[in-house]
Formats: C-alpha cells, structure tokens, sequence
C-alpha cells in the first residue's frame, strides 16, 4: 500500500467526519480505514486525530497534515487531468455560470463543441443576470461583463462588448433623432438595473472628451433581451451590448443613434477563485474560450 494510499484514506475520514462515513465513500470496511489510518500514524510517529465516541478532531500536526496531502492529492489529480487533456480525454464535472443573453448567444454554441471534443467532460450550465458569488466554490467558472472588484478572484478577459444606443425606426420618426447625448435627457431611455440610475450613460466625442447623460424612462429590466424587445416594440432608447444586437440591426428593426459618438466599452471575464493547483479541465475550458472567441 503507497503513501499516497494512506493519504486518501486520511484526508477522506477528515472530510467526512468520521470513519464509517469515509468507509462508505472508499468502498471499505470500517476496520480496513481504521487500520490504515493507524499505521499512517505509527510510520509518521505522531497523532493526526483524537477520537472518541461521539467525534473526532484533527491535533496540530493533523491539521498541517490534512492541508498538504489535500495539495498533493490536487497536484496529483491536475498532473493526470494534464496528461488526458493531452489525448483529448478530460473527464469530470464542470459547472459555468453566465449572464443570460451573452450565454445564449455567444457561448452556448461553444460550450457544445467543447463538449464534442471532451465526450467524458459533464457541464451544468447556469444562466442567471443576477450577482453571482464567484468566491463561493459553487462553480468552477464564472463569467461577468463589466468591473471587476474582487481581488480573491483570478479573471481572464475573453473579449470587448461594445454598448451601443439604439431605438426602432418608429419610435425615432415620432419621437425624433437625437443628435448629441445631452438630448437623450429628453427621451425614453430603457434602464439596465444591475447598473445605478445615478451613473446615467456615458458617451466619447470623437476627440476622447466624455459627456454624462442623466436618463429617465418607463422601463427597468435586469436583462437585456428585455430591453431590447421593448426598444424594438417603440418604448425608447436602449443602450444595449453589440453582441446582442446584430441581428435587430441587421433587420432594420432596430437602428443605432449618436453615430459620433461612443459609449463605453466593457470586458468579458472569465472568473474563478484564486488557488494554486487549477484543476486542468477548467483551465482548458477557458483557454477555449479564449482562443474562440477572440479569432471569432
């Protein structure tokens, strides 16, 4: 029996609470893990657990012990994961989180080559505009749109959204044009909620020099295919990511305003918290994504 073996059956007892629990998950007796867990202690000559009848509890060198065979057993798992990646066989769960619309229309078609290319990879995708905690452990990748603020995390830009004013061709013939964006002030304007009313829209001259726009409207929605359907229905200006645009603006049922002007620009992240030994199935999946996205 390898150390390594002995390991395993350690850190599984720690996780599970107690030995006939981490007996279950091994798929050995209670006298088998109680065994090694007894001769791992005898060859390193120290207690890791005290243990009675009701629990047990890790001693200081169990707790040193604990957290470095959890980093060699990860070390161990990303070196094998490497070695399949490189044969094309990555294996394992993965879970993604992702903003709605950008979910839908620009990674659900990756996301099933990816999983074409990795047939023993099992994703469970998560579309929600709401925040999401990426420190949380409850995902393995997360994407935002927008400023970062966590330092905990480690981001890797996919790509550059482009926000762009629009509104349908009705609502401009009877509401009229805007040429600057200062009269936006005056018009209907589709509020995207995640962001602050007070922040208002900010647009670019063509020598760089920046203009705030406090807007009002009937509208608010979190999310975006909202925003842009009420646009499209005449209610307003919506004030909407590139990515979700083209095909209303290839169709004519939406046109872009303030053609001399840009407003900002955003990044699209992908988000995972910061740990030393990234299992290589989600390094992978980001590397893909960022390779097909920015030759897209």
């Amino acid at each position: 029996m390898s150390r390594l073996d002995y390991m395993a059956n350690f850190v599984a007892v720690v996780d599970k609470g107690s030995i006939t629990a981490a007996a279950d998950q091994l798929e050995l007796t209670v006298a088998a893990v109680s065994k090694r867990l007894k001769m791992l202690e005898t060859e390193l000559g120290v207690r890791l657990l005290t243990r009675n009848t009701r629990q047990l509890s890790l001693t200081e060198a169990g707790h040193y012990y604990y957290q470095h065979c959890r980093e060699i057993q990860e070390e161990v798992n990303r070196v094998d994961q490497h070695l399949l990646a490189m044969q094309g066989k990555l294996s394992g769960e993965l879970r993604i989180n992702m903003p709605m619309t950008y979910g839908k229309v620009r990674l659900t078609k990756l996301l099933i080559r990816f999983l074409q290319q990795h047939p023993d990879i099992h994703l469970t995708a998560h579309l929600d505009d709401a925040y999401t905690d990426a420190a949380s452990g409850d995902y393995d990748v997360v994407i935002r749109i927008g400023v970062l603020d966590d330092s905990r995390l480690v981001a890797r830009k996919l790509e550059n959204a482009y926000l762009l004013p629009v509104a349908a061709p009705a609502y401009l013939q009877t509401h009229g044009t805007p040429r600057t964006p200062a009269e936006l002030a005056q018009h209907q304007c589709l509020h995207y909620t995640n962001v602050s009313h007070r922040e208002g829209w900010t647009f670019y001259d063509q020598a760089g020099n920046a203009s705030n726009v406090q807007i009002r409207g009937q509208l608010c929605a979190n999310n975006g295919e909202v925003l842009k359907q009420a646009a499209i229905a005449g209610m307003g200006v919506a004030l909407l990511p590139d990515f979700e645009l083209i095909a209303a603006l290839e169709k004519g049922e939406l046109v872009r305003i303030l053609p001399d002007y840009s407003a900002q620009t955003v990044s699209v992240y992908a988000v995972y918290p910061s740990r030393q030994f990234l299992p290589e199935k989600t390094r992978v999946l980001v590397d893909f994504l960022i390779s097909t996205l920015q030759i897209a």
